[in-house]
């Protein structure tokens, strides 16, 4: 009985989830998600409201800080060592004006970051870094497309961001 149950169950996950995937495209983009340099997303195209998601990457340093610390009384010295990784991410809805090839579109969203220092000053941050919104032209259809976008956040200023994206 439980053998029949485990192949009922997967075989209903094979036939439920493959529509899971349709109408998805991965984007590669600059400036997307927010405050990343250069990010990957995952995009919703549907009829004209699309849905997406990402992960980029901001910033990855190694080294030694310049100061030197006194580690004993024979003046020996020793530089501090650490590993800094910063992440961003990001969430918001698309609404496209029209479903044609060539359409304006508006945005909103909120923005992540997270960061994580290791070695000899570990450390450890994550902000929900605030929503945005913006207006951009979208080029294409899902199977390829381009886009580009200028947003605003709370910072002073706003940034530009842009892509392009295939369906997966």
């Amino acid at each position: 009985m439980k053998k029949q149950l485990l192949v009922a169950m997967a075989s209903a996950g094979f036939c439920l989830a493959s529509p899971c995937y349709a109408n998805w495209t991965l984007n590669l983009g600059y400036h997307n998600p927010m405050n990343a340099h250069i990010g990957v997303n995952f995009l919703y195209w549907g009829s004209q409201w699309n849905f997406e998601a990402g992960i980029g990457w901001v910033q990855v340093d190694s080294g030694a800080d310049d100061e030197d610390e006194i580690v004993s009384e024979d003046d020996e010295t020793k530089e501090d060592e650490n590993l800094d990784l910063a992440m961003a991410g990001d969430l918001n809805v698309k609404y496209r004006f029209s479903t044609g090839a060539i359409t304006p579109y508006v945005q909103v969203g909120i923005g992540a970051w997270t960061a994580a220092a290791v070695g000899d000053d570990p450390d450890a941050n994550a902000d929900l870094g605030g929503p945005f919104a913006g207006l951009g032209l979208m080029l294409g259809k899902p199977n390829f497309h381009v886009y580009a976008a200028y947003n605003v956040d709370k910072s002073e200023h706003g940034h530009f961001q842009a892509g392009l994206g295939f369906d997966i």
